[in-house]
């Protein structure tokens, strides 16, 4: 009898096995978010943007993918894979090349003319709004793990977001007011370009409790001088630069002209990673990481 139960029992698992696409890895049948699930090796699939490819990933779909476009940073193994240009230009050739099985991306996927391309060429392209809020976020999981039928994986997901932005949450709350904040991207001696309304970084800050103090003044990213930064003395500065050679905090904390600044005073300027950047669900744990090294004026 216990040898035709466990027969029973291993034919039903392996048929399990054999009919479901992906199932999960993990030997205690609890999945963690971002942990691999076994794909059909069948599957050869192309994330084009940061936040589409962290998505996919972070629902254990990463076993499947092939390529990933110069955006995508997250997890750190997507630099292990090949790369198809930056989203905003891709070639069609380079991408149609890989023989994927589908194509997901984001409406920020281009030029017009190679997205086009690709869609003529038969291939299963998926194309979802470009996330520019946690709301975003929280949508974009929900259209992929709908896609792939992982909604359990997305709940386990989004939970952890939830998570970190209460934290964040109780932590704003021990503001004596809220901080004005500037963000400067590739700052140079001489040169520094702020964000203002519409930018990732403009909601990073309003994240973390902050007001941008450029936000009013434009949209997007703008030079400023530095007559503008010390008339606004923000009481906190972050600061992203491409180059690893030196921290881009650099130009603010060395700087004489800088040494009045409440945000160098109190030794609020903090050097974040491009990749904190993308809107993607480590959106809101990159931002409390960040909070975590602010230092506050509390009640």
């Amino acid at each position: 009898m216990n040898k035709i139960r466990f027969f029973l029992i291993t034919s039903i698992a392996l048929s399990m096995i054999l009919t479901t696409e992906f199932y999960d890895l993990n030997h205690n049948g609890l999945w963690d978010p971002g942990e691999d699930l076994i794909n059909n090796k069948q599957n050869k699939f192309i994330t084009i943007g940061g936040s589409v490819t962290e998505v996919v990933f972070k629902l254990g779909l990463g076993a499947s993918v092939v390529g990933v476009d110069a955006s995508s940073s997250f997890p750190k193994r997507v630099k292990d894979l090949p790369q198809v240009g930056y989203h905003r230009s891709i070639s069609s050739e380079g991408i149609l090349s890989m023989m994927p099985t589908k194509i997901i991306a984001t409406t920020d996927m281009g030029p017009p003319v190679a997205v086009k391309q690709i869609k003529n060429s038969g291939v299963d392209v998926e194309i979802y709004n470009s996330p520019k809020s946690i709301d975003d976020i929280i949508n974009l999981i929900d259209d992929i793990a709908i896609l792939f039928d992982v909604k359990k994986n997305a709940n386990l997901v989004k939970d952890q977001m939830y998570a970190f932005k209460q934290e964040i949450d109780n932590i704003c709350l021990k503001y004596k007011k809220p901080p004005k904040v500037a963000f400067f991207m590739n700052p140079s001696t001489g040169s520094y370009s702020a964000a203002g309304a519409n930018t990732n970084a403009n909601y990073l800050i309003e994240l973390i409790g902050g007001v941008n103090v450029f936000k009013n003044d434009f949209h997007r990213y703008q030079k400023v001088s530095k007559e503008q930064i010390l008339k606004y003395n923000p009481d906190l500065i972050l600061v992203a630069s491409y180059s690893k050679k030196e921290s881009a905090s650099f130009h603010f904390l060395n700087g004489l002209e800088f040494q009045s600044l409440k945000s160098v005073k109190k030794d609020n300027v903090i050097d974040i990673k491009m990749s904190d950047l993308t809107m993607g669900p480590s959106f809101v744990s990159n931002a409390l990481s960040i909070l975590n090294k602010v230092k506050i004026d509390s009640k």
